[in-house]
């Protein structure tokens, strides 16, 4: 999969072409990024993107040396460039700590796959893969991990792979959010032990909203199969529903799932008409 999509990419707020694009400037050191998916010209939920991004650089001990509004201006400018109005936007700040000079800001679509209206019915498959990252709460760049995660996602043909940890505790997803459905309650990692996934977010206060309760445990990998359905978050998928994990099936059908997923489309359809001048 291409790093660095389309023709144009920025680099601190220059345009560059995508030829000239070189991986060794995010993945030497340590990097924070966000990837934001782009839907009619809007950077979708995009004040929680920059948010967490400013939570991570902190927590790292970086400097983001740029105001939310200015990130914003130039994601804008990179969707001119390259005239495209659909697709995923990451923004990587290189590595860079506090009192040194300001780290190199990209920021560059990403080659983007989207579930097919067949893998929103019908689910999708995950594997169990027994690692789990450095900082959980914080979006830093691991291509080792990536790496070795995605050949066995190709080699398999899976979607998706939840982590579980060194106790056999399901975490998250290597990309996504992990949730559990028993009982039309949900089960998901507690907050601080797993990235705060934005989707995650907003599927949580659906939850809320439709008075569905939701318990913050992360469950041994063991008893997946107690579990009625499952489904992952993320900025790419949505809400997408599970149909195996592992060796265990799970049912992609299940009335709980399918009324957050109405929720969170709703959410992402507000959120794009209410910004879709901005």
């Amino acid at each position: 999969m291409r790093e660095c999509f389309k023709n144009w990419f920025l680099l601190n707020g220059c345009p560059e072409s995508c030829e000239n694009f070189s991986s060794s400037r995010i993945y030497s050191g340590e990097s924070v990024y966000e990837v934001i998916r782009i839907i009619n010209g809007v950077p979708l939920f995009f004040e929680d993107h920059i948010q967490r991004l400013n939570d991570t650089a902190e927590m790292r001990g970086k400097i983001i040396p740029y105001k939310p509004q200015e990130i914003r201006q130039q994601i804008m400018h990179l969707v001119g460039l390259n005239q495209s109005l659909v697709g995923n936007v990451k923004l990587v700040f290189t590595d860079s700590k506090a009192g040194k000079k300001p780290p190199d800001f990209l920021i560059y679509f990403l080659e983007h796959h989207y579930p097919s209206h067949n893998q929103y019915r019908e689910g999708v498959s995950a594997l169990l893969f027994f690692a789990e990252r450095d900082y959980p709460s914080a979006k830093i760049i691991n291509q080792k991990l990536r790496s070795v995660i995605f050949k066995k996602l190709i080699d398999t043909g899976t979607y998706e792979a939840v982590l579980v940890n060194q106790k056999g505790l399901i975490t998250e997803g290597s990309r996504s959010n992990v949730f559990l459905v028993k009982d039309d309650k949900v089960f998901t990692a507690p907050d601080g032990t797993v990235l705060s996934g934005i989707a995650r977010k907003y599927i949580l206060q659906s939850c809320s909203d439709n008075d569905i309760e939701v318990r913050f445990e992360r469950v041994h990998y063991k008893q997946i199969s107690n579990f009625d359905s499952a489904f992952i978050s993320g900025t790419s998928p949505g809400l997408l529903p599970l149909n195996m994990i592992g060796k265990v099936e799970m049912s992609s059908i299940n009335k709980l799932i399918n009324t957050l997923k109405v929720a969170y489309d709703a959410v992402v359809e507000r959120y794009i008409m209410e910004n879709g001048s901005a």
